[in-house]
């Protein structure tokens, strides 16, 4: 009877047109953008235009190098969360170098983007008290989840209306904790937003920003960390979402985020707690009781004299840690 459940499904999945089957690719470093696709017993060169390798270092011979020697080194695998197996030192050494490359002060490795997003946006959703969430409408499903997750409120902006989201943010009103998310270059239509006029608008109305630079990394700025440096404005934004994908090829996305908001309530979100890095494990041990009781303990916090920030937010930019993200690609619109 449940199997005839499940079956029945499957066959409407597939009456709509619906059910993935993916690409049997093997490609060849030698020759990019060929690979060899497999259907069977037939086989025959591809061309693919899909990847998000852009610069090519996946196949860059002092990259292959590096991941060989590593692996020689130190063997392949997590071995085990980062919160029971200890902190990998090459991740230590990523998460350095991420924070640096935005100009913040941590950074926060995670095993896929999906998980990131979920995370951050799921964590500080959650522990604000009374938070709204405004979100552009075109942003990616993994963003949409942390928002899900998070049980805030929240509100969808037409896509780069400025006046629609401060009309949002108006009507929401300054003391109430609110988080902008939104992506710096949205994948499907090539759109860039303008950052700059929604950091204004979030500090008018005392809100978080949250970007999005996964297709922008490696891609612009001085030092490829993406459109908000490119625009000159990487310090105004609170958390950065990025990946290491386009710039190196490592299947990795992460969030970094400057000095005035606690990285410790991300590290103590439970997908961060559970899940392995592809390099190995890593993350202090910060625990998920321990991420709550502080973030809930600054949003109480008195306000600083004279500081016009929302409960909850102004302590968030009078602190001395920052948090952030990675993770990798998945089949759909950011694959």
């Amino acid at each position: 009877m449940l199997r005839h459940h499940f079956q029945s499904y499957l066959d409407g999945v597939r009456r709509e047109g619906r059910y993935r089957i993916f690409a049997d690719l093997e490609r060849d470093a030698a020759r990019p953008p060929y690979a060899r696709w497999r259907d069977g017993s037939n086989c025959r060169d591809v061309v693919v235009w899909c990847s998000n390798d852009y610069l090519g270092m996946g196949r860059h011979p002092l990259v292959i190098d590096a991941m060989v020697k590593t692996a020689q080194r130190t063997g392949t695998g997590a071995g085990g969360t980062r919160n029971i197996s200890g902190n990998s030192h090459a991740v230590i050494t990523l998460e350095a170098e991420l924070a640096d490359l935005h100009r913040k002060d941590a950074a926060l490795v995670f095993s896929s983007g999906y998980v990131a997003n979920e995370a951050a946006l799921g964590t500080i959703g959650r522990l604000l008290p009374d938070c709204l969430i405004l979100s552009d409408e075109r942003n990616h499903a993994s963003m949409i989840a942390g928002i899900r997750a998070s049980g805030a409120d929240k509100q969808i902006f037409r896509h780069n209306d400025l006046d629609h989201l401060e009309t949002m943010l108006r009507h929401a009103g300054h003391f109430r904790p609110k988080v902008i998310a939104f992506e710096s270059l949205y994948s499907m239509d090539g759109d860039i937003a303008p950052i700059s006029r929604i950091c204004d608008l979030a500090e008018k109305f005392g809100a978080i920003t949250y970007l999005d630079e996964v297709h922008a990394v490696g891609l612009y700025g001085a030092r490829g960390a993406g459109i908000a440096e490119r625009d000159g404005v990487m310090d105004r934004v609170d958390v950065i979402e990025g990946t290491g994908e386009r710039l190196r090829r490592c299947r990795r996305l992460y969030c970094s985020r400057r000095g005035d908001l606690r990285h410790d309530p991300v590290r103590g979100a439970e997908l961060h707690l559970h899940h392995r890095n592809a390099t190995g494990s890593g993350g202090r041990r910060d625990t998920k009781r321990r991420a709550s009781q502080e973030i809930h303990r600054c949003a109480h916090r008195p306000l600083a004299a004279g500081r016009q920030d929302a409960p909850g937010i102004a302590q968030f930019r009078n602190s001395d840690d920052v948090f952030g993200i990675a993770h990798h690609s998945r089949p759909g619109r950011r694959s």
